[in-house]
C-alpha cells in the first residue's frame, strides 16, 4: 500500500513539473546568453579596433622615417656636389692671382634646390638642429667669403685658405654624421622589411667624396 502511495506521489510530481510555469527560467537563459554574446561582440569589437590602432601607428612610423631618410640622402647629395665644385672653383680661380672679372666669372652657383625645398617640408623640423644649423651657417659665411674673395677684400691666398677650412670642416666632421644619422634611419627601415635600394647612392657618394678630400 505504502509502494502505491509513493508511486502516486512520484507521478503527481512529475505531473506537476511537466504542467509548470518554465517561461521565467527560458527568459533568464536567453538574456544571459545575448548578455554573453554583446560582451564578445564589444571585446571582439576593441581587440581589431587596438590592432588597427598598432598598424595605424607602424605605419606612420615607417613613413616618417622614409620622409625622414629621402631628405637627409638627398641633403647629403646636394652638399657633397657642391662641396666638389667648390674645391675645383677654389683650385683653378678663387686661391690664385687671377683678374677680377675672371674670378666672378667663373664663381659656381651653388646647388640649393633640396635646401630650399626644405623649408616646406614637414620632415625638416624632425632633422636634428645640429645639421641644420652647420649648414645653414656653411652657406652663409661661404656667400660673405666669396663676395669678399671676389671684390679682393681678402687677398686671394688668405680667401682660398679660408675656404678650404670651410670645405674641409663640412666634409670631414658634418657630413660623417649626416651619413651616420641616416645609415641608421636606413637600418631602422630595413629591419621593419622596407626596400632601400636608393641606399647605394649615399655610400658611393660618400666614398667619391673622401677621395676628392684626399
Amino acid at each position: 500500500m505504502s509502494i502505491s502511495k509513493q508511486s502516486l506521489s512520484g507521478a503527481a510530481l512529475k505531473e506537476k513539473l511537466a504542467k509548470a510555469d518554465h517561461s521565467d527560467l527560458k527568459t533568464s537563459g536567453f538574456w544571459i546568453s545575448q548578455s554573453f554574446m554583446i560582451i564578445a561582440t564589444i571585446v571582439g569589437v576593441y581587440l581589431a579596433a587596438q590592432a588597427g590602432l598598432d598598424q595605424a601607428i607602424v605605419f606612420d612610423d615607417i613613413t616618417s622615417k622614409q620622409s625622414n631618410y629621402f631628405l637627409r640622402q638627398s641633403l647629403y647629395d646636394e652638399v657633397d656636389a657642391n662641396i666638389i665644385m667648390l674645391r675645383k672653383y677654389n683650385e683653378e680661380y678663387f686661391s690664385r692671382a687671377v683678374p677680377k672679372s675672371e674670378l666672378k666669372q667663373h664663381t659656381p652657383k651653388l646647388r640649393q634646390f633640396v635646401w630650399e625645398s626644405m623649408k616646406f617640408s614637414p620632415a625638416t623640423l624632425e632633422t636634428p638642429s645640429y645639421f641644420l644649423r652647420e649648414i645653414q651657417a656653411f652657406y652663409a659665411e661661404l656667400d660673405q667669403l666669396i663676395e669678399n674673395g671676389t671684390s679682393r677684400v681678402y687677398g686671394h691666398s688668405y680667401a682660398g685658405k679660408l675656404m678650404t677650412e670651410k670645405l674641409d670642416h663640412m666634409q670631414n666632421e658634418v657630413l660623417p654624421r649626416l651619413a651616420a644619422n641616416t645609415q641608421s634611419l636606413a637600418s631602422d627601415l630595413k629591419a621593419q622589411g622596407v626596400d632601400l635600394s636608393d641606399n647605394l647612392m649615399l655610400e658611393d657618394n660618400n666614398s667619391n667624396g673622401s677621395q676628392q678630400a684626399q
